[in-house]
């Protein structure tokens, strides 16, 4: 596509036969899906609506940046990051490098949690890692009853999530702030849910994901340590102090890290922890409660 004479007409059906032929060669995956996004984002339309322009013809204006937003993602840089947006729990959040990419596993995460507690009018949740605070964002959407504090080490995430929040219309109910984890946080027992995707990918593995991944985006938000579970720890020993009496602990793990989740949650003195796989039949997702009282927890 990115050779097409300028001078010739193209319709949409061309263009996008021709774009899935050349982003295929480079290596990307679903390329006809990256093609129609990216069509679409050009044309200023839907995926959906290309289907009925298939015989529109394209003007210059549009076929130019169209082979550039090709070019583009033929190196394997993110999609995403292209569009500027991603669509989590069907509200549109945006993207920007620099902050990791959410990914539609995650929704299990958010669905499981309103499985839990979804029926509950109010909850004050803190999240671990907020990115591009889709987890957050979606809670406080979805549930106007709900509150939260969401925390990142990266400023830049910080930033993004603060704009989504905004955009979503739910920043007075949650604020996000740069932090190493929940040390600032001093309100023991204050909280009814912790939640959070943390880094889960072995160190050694983070070489041989998808280009997309272990070209473009943040080691920081990838590398989980030797075996993956480097976070867990802290996280299980943090969600402890800071649950409430019967407080929910949630988050994200990678596929083989069940076992050693659930260990981890017991050892932190978390009640009742269970694990469910995602639709691919892998290791997922991890929840865990705390004691219905807290005696012994201060110590």
């Amino acid at each position: 596509m990115p050779h097409t004479s300028p001078a010739k007409r193209v319709k949409v059906m061309e263009a996008l036969r021709l774009a899935e032929g050349y982003l295929s060669r480079h290596g990307v995956e679903s390329p006809r899906l990256s093609a129609e996004h990216l069509l679409a984002r050009r044309m200023g339309c839907s995926r959906l609506d290309l289907y009925l322009r298939f015989d529109h013809e394209l003007v210059e204006d549009v076929l130019a940046p169209y082979r550039e937003d090709l070019k583009t993602r033929s190196t394997r840089y993110p999609l995403q990051y292209i569009l500027g947006e991603v669509e989590f729990m069907s509200l549109p959040f945006a993207v920007r490098e620099g902050v990791f990419i959410p990914r539609p596993e995650t929704e299990l995460l958010v669905e499981w949690i309103e499985e839990i507690a979804g029926s509950i009018p109010a909850i004050t949740f803190v999240e671990l890692g907020v990115g591009s605070g889709v987890i957050s964002g979606s809670l406080c959407r979805r549930h106007p009853g709900w509150k939260g504090v969401a925390v990142d080490v990266s400023a830049d995430a910080v930033a993004l999530a603060k704009e989504n929040f905004e955009a979503l219309g739910v920043s007075s109910r949650v604020e996000a702030f740069v932090a190493d984890g929940f040390g600032a946080l001093a309100a023991d027992g204050a909280f009814d849910l912790v939640v959070s995707n943390p880094p889960y990918v072995p160190t050694a593995a983070i070489p041989s994901l998808d280009a997309e991944v272990s070209r473009y985006e943040v080691p920081a938000a990838l590398d989980g340590g030797a075996d993956g579970a480097g976070f867990f720890p802290m996280l299980a020993a943090e969600a402890r102090r800071l649950l409430g009496p019967g407080g929910i602990l949630a988050f994200e793990i990678g596929h083989g890290q069940g076992d050693a989740a659930l260990e981890i949650c017991a050892r932190a003195g978390l009640e009742r922890a269970s694990m469910r796989r995602d639709f691919n039949r892998l290791e997922r997702i991890v929840t865990a409660f705390a004691p219905k009282a807290r005696d012994g927890c201060d110590g």
